[in-house]
């Protein structure tokens, strides 16, 4: 490339690699039908792979630039015009760019998989950028993904590997992912317009193919997959190309700076649609009470009616000042009511997020009680219990207030994982959630749900993070006997909403917390211990129908016509001490000892003896006994 011209990158032009996808991004976006004869100026042209699709596609007068000796001279051969070039500075870079296209008209410009190679790369995409405005050129480039999950799954699990070239190419002085690219860009003065990325499901990167994290079966693998996709769509982008154009630089840092954000502990997403005003009033007037004050509160408005939003800020403009500054309202029109939570979460601010209806209460130590328990698991789902109390709404002269009916239970006093795979356990008010899972991994609420989305979020969230558990009782979750959730919805979606989450929690690995594996064999053993009741039972009954069985037929036997003519045959024994057969004798037997009973009967010398009779009953249809 430019920075090094002792090294050479040979590659042939596919339609699907970084050549294709850049010819394919100019034709969309270049009218070539008005500007015949211009020129495009490929920056670190290496061996001009793209110059015969620059002027048979593109229709443009392709100019070569490159340290390269080897890959000009291939280009010259070709009949391109060519020239070699070291870039240094930005200003040595423009002018000599300058003096390549003289009075022609630039069309476009490119460089691609340079940038990364140049450790003033900044610079000349300045010298790039003041060119394209110039002659208002459109700039495409290309850089690999840092980001691609090859790289980054070995990364993890504490492997890196640089390579003669490719995505870790030894020579790479800078790497990026998109923000960075974008960032660099801006500060240069090009905005990004366009986009075509190299996307491949193996990378260079994807050795030695015995690691686990690239064996496509392996369980971890399958999370991290998971987990990565759901951050961004850059997992499998081997390269970035885009398109840009002029625009004005931004200024301030190139680089993010490490520190630590002044946030607060708690943001506070309260849903309403401004129904019942008297149960909003109640709620800030728990929230003004509480004892840890470091929290805030976005006020999520859906589908509100001018009367009820101007009745929502009048119980926002009563509240304390200190209350009021930390209270905002967010109005939300569309979307069903899983959207509201995403609107409000991704305002959030806080270290942790919390969802409160409008209806339910808070206890004065619920923020702090969050906080304390956050002290010693940072990071984790956080819950603390809520009471059920189920309620009424009535009227007090003229006004609406709510009514308990009957005794208030609590839910679990801790969290369990296997418990909340049948169903949810925790009510909103009863959780804190990281904002990072959220704000880094992406993991937003399933808006397809009708109902339910809050059980969905808190399994994936906890398959992930963890939760941790106090026993405290940190507020009251009001269930109303008429205008809830439930009745607001038929069974039938409650139930396919249910079975869905359930799907998708079994469709992919999960973390499990400490403790489970316990929980799990305890349950096994319970299932173990049910299974062999149950066949015993089945056993039994089987016998017990055997023997009835049996029972009739010996019954059959000894009460039988042939069997008492046969008496004296008998007699010799009866003289001995035996005595004649009743039923009475075998009723305690055993199924084993039935059916010798039975064989013994049948095979007696007096049974077979009249065996004739029977032959001849059942000739004439006479019942064989």
């Amino acid at each position: 490339m430019i920075t090094n011209p002792f090294n050479e990158y040979k590659n042939e032009y596919a339609f699907d690699n970084v050549y294709g996808h850049l010819i394919e991004i100019l034709k969309r976006n270049l009218d070539t039908s008005t500007q015949s004869g211009a020129v495009h100026l490929d920056i670190g042209c290496g061996y001009g792979a793209i110059a015969e699709h620059i002027t048979g596609e593109v229709g443009r007068i392709y100019v070569g630039i490159d340290a390269n000796k080897s890959g000009l001279k291939s280009l010259k051969d070709r009949g391109f015009e060519t020239h070699e070039h070291f870039l240094e500075s930005q200003e040595g870079a423009l002018s000599f760019f300058e003096r390549v296209i003289g009075d022609r008209k630039l069309g476009s410009i490119s460089m691609l998989d340079t940038l990364e190679h140049l450790p003033n790369g900044l610079s000349i995409l300045k010298a790039i950028a003041t060119l394209a405005s110039k002659h208002r050129a459109m700039v495409a480039i290309s850089v690999p993904n840092i980001q691609h999950r090859d790289i980054g799954f070995k990364l993890a699990l504490g492997s890196i590997a640089y390579t003669d070239a490719g995505l870790l190419d030894h020579t790479h002085v800078m790497m990026y992912d998109y923000d960075h690219l974008d960032r660099v860009l801006r500060h240069a003065g090009l905005r990004i317009c366009d986009q075509n990325h190299v996307r491949v499901n193996h990378s260079d990167q994807f050795f030695p193919r015995d690691h686990p994290v690239l064996q496509s079966a392996t369980t971890i693998r399958a999370f991290l997959k998971y987990i990565r996709a759901g951050v961004n769509d850059q997992d499998q982008i081997n390269q970035f190309v885009v398109a840009a154009l002029p625009c004005e630089p931004i200024t301030g840092p190139t680089f993010e700076t490490v520190h630590d954000v002044d946030r607060p502990f708690l943001s506070i997403v309260t849903r309403t649609q401004g129904k019942r005003i008297h149960t909003l009033v109640e709620y800030f007037t728990c929230l003004a009470g509480q004892v840890c004050r470091d929290f805030e509160v976005f006020v999520v408005g859906h589908r509100l009616s001018l009367e009820r939003q101007i009745a929502i800020e009048q119980v926002i403009e009563d509240l304390p000042l200190w209350l009021k500054d930390k209270t905002k309202l967010i109005r939300v029109d569309h979307g069903n009511r899983t959207h509201p939570l995403n609107v409000g979460f991704a305002q959030a601010n806080g270290r942790y997020i919390a969802i409160h209806d409008d209806d339910d209460i808070p206890m004065g130590h619920w923020v702090d009680s969050f906080r304390k328990l956050a002290i010693d698991n940072d990071g984790a789902l956080l819950r603390c219990v809520s009471s059920l109390q189920n309620v009424e709404t009535v009227s007090i002269r003229g006004r609406d207030g709510v009514r308990s009916i009957g005794k208030a239970a609590p839910y679990p006093s801790e969290f369990d994982f296997i418990q909340h795979l049948s169903g949810n356990y925790s009510p909103n008010n009863t959780l804190a959630f990281p904002r990072g899972v959220f704000h880094h991994l992406n993991m937003r609420f399933d808006e397809s749900l009708t109902t339910t989305e809050d059980w969905d979020y808190i399994m994936r969230v906890a398959s992930v993070v963890g939760v941790a558990s106090s026993p405290e009782i940190t507020g009251t979750y009001q269930w109303w006997e008429t205008g809830n959730s439930r009745a607001m919805h038929t069974d039938n979606e409650w139930t396919l909403n249910m079975a869905w989450i359930q799907e998708k929690l079994d469709s992919r690995p999960i973390l499990i917390p400490a403790g489970t594996v316990r929980k799990i064999l305890s349950l096994w053993e319970r299932a173990e211990h049910v299974n062999f009741l149950r066949s015993e039972i089945d056993r039994n009954r089987n016998e017990a129908v055997d023997q009835q069985n049996l029972l009739r037929e010996i019954d059959d036997i000894i009460n039988s016509t042939s069997w008492k003519l046969s008496a004296p045959m008998r007699w010799p024994k009866r003289m001995l001490g035996a005595r004649s057969s009743r039923l009475t004798d075998y009723l305690g037997l055993s199924v084993q000892q039935l059916q010798e009973t039975r064989r013994r009967l049948l095979s007696s010398r007096s049974w077979r003896a009249t065996r004739p009779m029977r032959a001849v009953a059942r000739l004439f249809k006479v019942p064989p006994n």
